[in-house]
């Protein structure tokens, strides 16, 4: 056998030897063929509470819709026809007034919340006069002169009363769950109402008939002034609203809240009665906000 015939059997030999290992390590044909695995689907995360995620922080816009109050102007009591002017309002005729309000809460549980919301409403015109008219005091007869006097004076006086206020509110709210992106919930709350009632005022009378000194001098120097009071007291609200979530951590909020204040509050001015009042009292206020919360861990 000749060198080159040894040769190639070795080499059919080796080729021989080695060729079950190379289809190990490349695979068989039934391999190279087959088709990709598919993966098995994860299970669905089941959503849970973390209580640490669920603080939120909330702007609105809103307005004081309607008022119903009791406002007493004292002045009606001796002021005769007027020719024009509106004197104290009547809590109907107040009209709307704008609300900016601020709210910081936590999810104590996924469906209930509480917070703190703080609303102002800037001056809203509870008094405004603007009259010509007259004053009638006692008549008699005054023994110094010796005639009989009738005290009527004409008055011609500009008096205008603001009131605004600042409530702060802890509230307790229930979020009805629906299933869907919409969101309705109820709540209450208590805390309190920070009024300040802000006046200005100018008067001039003179006397139109035989008048009294000790009723008024027959022609008054010009009256005119300004004062301003706060008071803080008790308040008590109720809400209703709906949520729209438009992402997981932003929320567009529509409420309505019924907020009673109580007590009252007043201002007092000189004027030809000797003291003119305009008090604010037994008020409970229909409100509308709306505005956007954003959770936050």
């Amino acid at each position: 056998m000749t060198f080159s015939k040894v040769l190639a059997l070795a080499s059919f030999a080796l080729i021989a030897g080695t060729a079950p290992g190379w289809a190990a390590d490349w695979g068989s044909v039934k391999d190279m063929g087959g088709g990709v695995p598919v993966p098995v689907p994860a299970p669905a995360p089941v959503p849970t509470f973390d209580a640490d995620s669920d603080w939120y922080v909330g702007l609105a816009i809103g307005a004081n819709i309607s008022q119903n109050a009791t406002i007493k102007d004292t002045d009606r009591d001796y002021l005769g026809d007027t020719t024009s002017g509106v004197w104290a309002r009547d809590a109907g005729n107040i009209g709307t007034s704008p609300i900016f309000g601020l709210n910081f809460g936590r999810y104590i549980t996924p469906s209930l919340r509480a917070e703190i919301a703080i609303d102002y409403t800037p001056d809203a015109q509870i008094s405004r006069d603007d009259r010509l008219g007259y004053a009638v005091h006692p008549s008699g007869f005054d023994f110094a002169t010796g005639t009989v006097v009738t005290n009527d004076y004409a008055v011609t006086r500009t008096d205008t009363v603001k009131l605004a206020r600042t409530t702060g509110l802890i509230n307790l709210l229930y979020d009805i769950p629906t299933g869907t992106r919409f969101t309705p919930y109820i709540g209450g709350g208590v805390g309190f109402t920070w009024r300040s009632l802000r006046r200005s005022y100018s008067e001039n009378y003179a006397c139109i008939g035989t008048c009294s000194p000790d009723a008024a001098p027959s022609t008054g120097s010009p009256i005119s002034g300004s004062s301003s009071k706060q008071q803080l007291d008790f308040a008590a609200a109720v809400q209703a609203g709906i949520a729209y979530n438009i992402t997981d951590q932003i929320v567009w909020d529509n409420g309505w809240q019924m907020l009673w204040e109580a007590n009252s509050i007043e201002s007092s001015a000189p004027s030809a009665s000797g003291e003119n009042t305009i008090v604010y009292k037994d008020s409970t206020l229909q409100q509308f906000r709306s505005g956007i919360r954003i959770r936050f861990d």
